[in-house]
């Protein structure tokens, strides 16, 4: 076993090297526009950081439904079953889905006066809603080939044109921004229209390279759709509900002074960057769970399970102590606003506490859905999120004083407990795993 785990530790970090590129480089594109917004106008900053934070569970709800297509296909290829029809089905549902939610989008849109921002404040969130919405179809088709690739083995071009094109996204960024080559200066506006441009030719360069590469079926598969429908909507709901928390937290100190708004968005960005590897992990783990769940093998299920919770942790363990010791240096990348790092300085300490177990629950929901389970994962991270995590941080900042800083604190308490709660439910699910498999193979196999 101890063989085995080495083995897949080292496989599973070599495989989720360039997933983990490809993740921070999609986590950059927010980041170098809020970069290159912090040294345009601080409001612009407040107000990107508030659209984000809004535009965020669209995204991500349809992002994680397309997550099913990576473990239903490693788990078709671990059976030996063929998976040809599954990219065309997948990109059919890239399009339904990406309308479906651009949709919902406009009328967000269309009621945003009932958020009562200021006047000009709500016309920048606006303005880039709007713009940006239409980046969600293709962001959608872009993951969906990918997760296919991935669960081949193929990581490389689709990771590596995320990187490739964030240099360009924030070269488009400043450009339409600051208004430059005859272009008007466009501000917000601007990076809403380079972050659709950007991703609309990510997925169409992924697109030709996957139908130049794989043995593709173009045919869409009445029943590989139902299937990933099935997996990948609790997947879809449960990251909605925890994105949707982190949205309400930012409408909530959106609505506080300027600087506790622009300092918040500082730090969640900070916090979005380093919950990329993690993120990757999940990625990684469910494919590779997947496979060896589609083999029948409870010990490959169980090695990869623990090589993924080893490199998420150790990350995570690190960039803890990092936030601790060292939260200027890092705030000093996004703004020299002596204030505006003070106040965010008291904010990240408590991104540090949650590090260690926001990385277990994440890579956990990977390795439960190689496995198929993703409805009690979903119900567990509802209640961490919303019975915990926010009503404390909402006593906490209103209650008792704490302003942003309690609003967090809630959030780092909400995530322990979905940690903590996952890690049973795993246990749990794999020991009746492992019986089952050794009932129908013997102990050898299992």
């Amino acid at each position: 076993m101890l063989e085995e785990y080495k083995r897949d530790l080292k496989g599973l970090f070599l495989f989720a090297l360039p997933l983990i590129a490809g993740q921070v480089g999609q986590m950059l594109f927010g980041t170098g526009d809020m970069m290159v917004a912090g040294r345009y106008s601080t409001t612009v900053v407040a107000a990107l950081g508030v659209a984000n934070a809004m535009m965020g569970p669209f995204v991500m709800i349809g992002l994680s439904i397309t997550y099913a297509v990576g473990s239903l296909t490693a788990k078709a290829r671990g059976e030996d079953k063929g998976s040809k029809s599954m990219l065309a089905t997948s990109l059919g549902m890239s399009v339904i889905i990406g309308t479906f939610l651009q949709l919902i989008l406009q009328i967000l849109i269309m009621n945003l006066d009932l958020l009562k921002f200021d006047a000009e404040r709500g016309e920048l969130i606006a303005t880039y809603l709007q713009w940006c919405g239409w980046s969600i179809t293709p962001m959608l088709i872009f993951q969906s080939v990918k997760e296919y690739l991935q669960a081949h083995d193929d990581t490389f071009f689709a990771n590596g044109s995320i990187l490739g094109f964030l240099i360009f996204n924030v070269g488009l960024n400043i450009v339409l921004m600051f208004g430059m080559f005859g272009i008007p200066e466009l501000g917000i506006k601007g990076a809403a229209i380079a972050t659709t441009i950007s991703r609309l030719l990510m997925a169409v360069a992924l697109i030709f390279y996957a139908a130049k590469k794989m043995d593709i079926s173009w045919n869409f598969e009445a029943k590989a759709f139902k299937e990933m429908i099935v997996l990948g909507i609790p997947i879809g709901l449960g990251t909605f509900v925890e994105v949707m928390v982190f949205t309400i937290v930012t409408v909530l100190v959106g609505k506080m002074t300027t600087v506790a708004s622009a300092s918040h968005n500082i730090v969640l960005n900070l916090a979005s960057l380093t919950f990329m590897v993690p993120l990757a992990m999940n990625s990684a783990a469910g494919v590779k769970v997947a496979y060896e769940f589609g083999k029948r093998s409870a010990k490959g299920v169980l090695t990869q399970t623990l090589a993924a919770l080893t490199i998420s942790g150790s990350f995570m363990l690190m960039t803890a102590l990092i936030y601790f010791f060292a939260p200027t240096l890092l705030l000093k990348v996004f703004t020299d606003d002596k204030e505006l790092i003070t106040y965010a300085s008291g904010l990240i300490i408590f991104v540090a506490m949650f590090q260690l177990p926001d990385g277990i629950q994440v890579t956990l929901w990977g390795v439960l859905r190689g496995l198929g389970k993703t409805k009690t994962p979903m119900l567990i991270t509802l209640l961490g999120n919303w019975m915990i995590g926010l009503p404390l941080g909402y006593y906490l900042a209103f209650h008792r004083g704490m302003e942003a800083a309690g609003l967090w604190a809630g959030l780092a308490a909400g995530l322990s407990s979905i940690g903590v709660a996952l890690s049973i439910l795993f246990s749990t699910h794999y020991k009746g795993l492992a019986a089952k498999f050794a009932e129908h193979q013997g102990p050898v196999n299992s």
